[in-house]
């Protein structure tokens, strides 16, 4: 295993400052972790999905500070994350606020219902509108890794470029939604809409 390796590992393993593990993230990126140690982009994009969503705040009204169940990541379209995003969620350690994640696979629009965070696949740009459309106004977080979505109305994009995996906000779209971004997520984004 190599250290960079080691060094993700131990971030999802401990329980670091969520403000720690954005600049240890930083760190490995501007290091260009995907091409220098061949790692998969879509390993560092699940926790990221696990780490960014530590400094993002719910509406009160949403079932993620109502209710006990667990939080629902759904993954519209082809997944590329091979079932390496539901082999973290079924370990029980991996939890976001404190709760249990699920990971659905979805194929429609329809589907989205019950999602707390919904990854939206690049299998999807021709459907981006209609999904936007729908999870608009509702304490759905979306995250997605395409060119071109975070301009749509997804809230978090994560789009590897030169190497490195960089992450955006669409803080206008997250406001919208009822969402709270922290300012130290805000601060290390590579871009934000506001």
């Amino acid at each position: 295993m190599t250290k960079n390796n080691k060094i993700i590992s131990l971030i999802i393993k401990v329980n670091i400052p969520y403000g720690i593990v954005v600049l240890l993230f930083l760190f490995l990126a501007s290091d260009n972790l995907v091409s220098q140690v061949n790692v998969d982009q879509y390993d560092v994009k699940k926790t990221l999905i696990y780490t960014i969503t530590g400094f993002v705040e719910w509406s009160q009204s949403s079932k993620v500070n109502t209710s006990e169940s667990p939080i629902v990541i759904s993954i519209i379209g082809e997944n590329p994350f091979n079932g390496k995003l539901k082999s973290m969620a079924n370990n029980k350690q991996y939890k976001i606020k404190s709760k249990l994640i699920t990971v659905r696979y979805i194929k429609s629009i329809e589907e989205i219902k019950g999602s707390d965070i919904l990854f939206i696949s690049s299998s999807e740009r021709y459907n981006i509108s209609k999904i936007i459309k729908y999870t608009h106004k509702k304490p759905i977080l979306t995250i997605g890794d395409t060119k071109g979505y975070m301009e749509k109305g997804v809230m978090i994009g994560l789009i590897l470029r030169s190497g490195r995996i960089w992450f955006s906000i669409n803080k206008k779209e997250a406001n919208e939604c009822g969402f709270y971004i922290n300012s130290q997520l805000l601060g290390n984004a590579f871009k934000v809409i506001k």
